[in-house]
Parts: structure tokens; C-alpha cells; sequence
């Protein structure tokens, strides 16, 4: 099977990366890939693919941020420290969002029934499982996730709330952080509505 492939231990880069035949092991052109070496042929591939292709533009990375941000800053920051810095929290805690989140009453209905669809909305996303609730953050702001502290959260989540109407969905501008939610009369109306209108993410800008 590995005669027919024709492999050996080079690989072709292509025209970004230099548009050169590299070899993996000295002399690899002339080295065969069969099933006896395939194993180090993937571990040399792998590595020569995901490590020293890239150490070129890496270091040029490296150069940029230190270039921003002082290097000692960054002591004792690990890989998963900065990708919850740069991806924010998978996990969408709800009261973490309910501390980040303000609200508007534009409904012109009493206080009461004000306070009762603000208890409602959050009753809604506490039943909701993580992926909904990672539906509803990205419909709202635009990512999926939370930011790992609420100085990354800039602007702040808010939700205004609009005069009754149960025959329209929930609406977001993503730029400011903003959900536009009519005070609906029922909550399982609020849940079936918010539920349908984060599906189509795509509509949430108003």
C-alpha cells in the first residue's frame, strides 16, 4: 500500500511558505515511507508542519505583542490563562451574566409587571442548557462566550424591554450589547420566542 502512495520523508511547501521541498530526516528523499516508519513520518511531518513552518511568522508575533505589552507583564501568564483572555469563558454562568447585565423600561407598563418579565427572563435562561445559553450571549453581543472579567466586557450587556406585543421576537443590536425584548404576556411566549429568535442568529441586528 505505501509503494503505491510513492511518499518519502520530504515535504513539498508551498509558495507561501517558500515553495521548497524540505526533508524531514537527512537524506529523506531517498527514505521510503512504509508501515515499519510511518509512525516517525507522521511525528516528523506533524512537527515540521505545525512548529517550524510557522516559527517564522511566531517569532514576528512574539516581536509585535512585546512591542505593546511589556514582556515582564506577561510572567506567569499560561496558554490557558490567555485563551480565556482572548476567548472569553465556554461555560455561561448565569449569574455572572445577571452581575454584568442592566435593563431599560421602555414597556410603559407598572413597575410589577416589570419586575415579573425581568424574573421571568432569567427563569428562561436558568432552564436553558449551555449551548442555548452560548446561542443567546452570541445573538446579544456577538461572541458565544463570556469575557473572563467584566473589564472585557465592554459595552456592558443591557436589555431593553418594549411595549407588549407577543407577536414579534426579540431583536439585538450586537454593537452596543443590546437585546430589544417586547414584555410579552406569558413567560413559556417569552421562552418560545427567545428560544426561536436565537436560533437565527444571523437576524439578531436591528
Amino acid at each position: 500500500m505505501f509503494q503505491a502512495l510513492d511518499m518519502n520523508f520530504c515535504v513539498e511547501l508551498c509558495t507561501e511558505e517558500g515553495g521548497e521541498q524540505v526533508e524531514l530526516i537527512r537524506g529523506g528523499a531517498d527514505v521510503e515511507v512504509t508501515a515499519q516508519n510511518v509512525h516517525e513520518y507522521v511525528r516528523r511531518y506533524a512537527d515540521h508542519r505545525m512548529d517550524r513552518v510557522p516559527e517564522k511568522a511566531m517569532k514576528s508575533l512574539r516581536m509585535g505583542v512585546f512591542d505593546v505589552i511589556p514582556a515582564n507583564s506577561l510572567e506567569g501568564l499560561t496558554a490557558e490563562d490567555l485563551r480565556l483572555l482572548l476567548n472569553g469563558v465556554g461555560s455561561i454562568n448565569v449569574q455572572t451574566l445577571i452581575s454584568y447585565t442592566s435593563f431599560n423600561d421602555e414597556s410603559g407598563e407598572s413597575n410589577e409587571k416589570v419586575q415579573r418579565f425581568k424574573r421571568w427572563f432569567w427563569s428562561v435562561v436558568e432552564k436553558m442548557n449551555n449551548h442555548e445559553r452560548q446561542d443567546l450571549v452570541y445573538f446579544w453581543t456577538s461572541s458565544p462566550a463570556l469575557p473572563a472579567s467584566e473589564e472585557g466586557f465592554q459595552p456592558m450587556p443591557s436589555i431593553t424591554i418594549r411595549p407588549a406585543d407577543d407577536d414579534h421576537l426579540p431583536t439585538a443590536n450586537t454593537c452596543i450589547s443590546r437585546l430589544y425584548i417586547p414584555i410579552y404576556s406569558s413567560k413559556q411566549i417569552l421562552r418560545s420566542k427567545l428560544l426561536l429568535a436565537i436560533k437565527t442568529k444571523a437576524f439578531g441586528f436591528v
